[in-house]
């Protein structure tokens, strides 16, 4: 198998290796040689492809997970070596996939933030599962002027945690549609409009969602959000 991306699942979801539910809500995306697509964690992923693991796009970045106490960032980008990977590759493909399809309701300045060139780059991605040196370093350079003409809200970063926001607001919604929770279903519908058009959240926005989360699993409930970078 080869070892896609990371990226956020249900947590009702279960890994490929023990069938353990992944209550953290990520998951390592595995491609098995039929094209069928299975879940598992690090180690999962470590022991059924030949992957690095460095240089897949990490889409999860801005939820940080808490386990009994201590908090858990994923891991490291050293190699077995000792030296530090780099991780170019995986930010540029993180970028393109961000822009051109995570986010396709998210706006800027009222537009769309699908940007032509970089939608070639997805169409190349997606065919390949691989993009040249050159292709790497243009997207990384878009994304470096991208975010200083944006005071930073289109910088991967900031793309990143508005993605982990878009879950978390998601997956809250869901348990308070269960619940037929229906102030928290329209509070929550707003802060998601309001993340979509403006690709931030104010602090009194953020501070008000600490009543409606409570409505999450215990795990995602304890994951911690990045600050948006702006």
């Amino acid at each position: 198998m080869i070892a896609l991306k990371k990226d956020f699942v249900n947590e009702n979801k279960k890994s490929y290796c023990r069938g353990r539910r992944l209550s953290s809500g990520t998951a390592y995306y595995l491609q098995k040689d039929n094209g069928d697509i299975v879940y598992g964690g690090k180690q999962c992923a470590e022991e059924h492809s030949d992957t690095d693991l460095s240089q897949i796009p990490d889409l999860t970045k801005s939820l940080i997970a808490r386990h009994d106490g201590t908090t858990t960032t994923g891991g490291n980008n050293t190699g077995a070596n000792g030296t530090k990977n780099d991780t170019s590759k995986s930010k540029a493909i993180s970028y393109i996939l961000l822009r051109e399809e995570k986010l396709s309701e998210f706006k800027y300045a009222n537009k769309s933030l699908s940007y032509s060139i970089l939608n070639q780059y997805y169409q190349t991605y997606k065919d390949n599962n691989d993009l040249s040196d050159d292709a790497v370093k243009h997207i990384l350079n878009i994304e470096k002027k991208s975010s200083e003409n944006t005071k930073k809200k289109m910088s991967l970063e900031n793309l990143s945690t508005c993605y982990a926001y878009q879950y978390i607001l998601e997956r809250t919604l869901d348990y308070l549609e269960q619940k037929d929770n229906h102030d928290g279903i329209k509070y929550i519908n707003g802060i998601l409009e309001g993340l979509h058009d403006y690709c931030s959240l104010t602090t009194n926005q953020i501070d008000g969602l600490s009543k409606w989360l409570q409505f999450l699993p215990e795990e995602l409930k304890k994951a911690k959000l990045k600050e948006f970078s702006i």
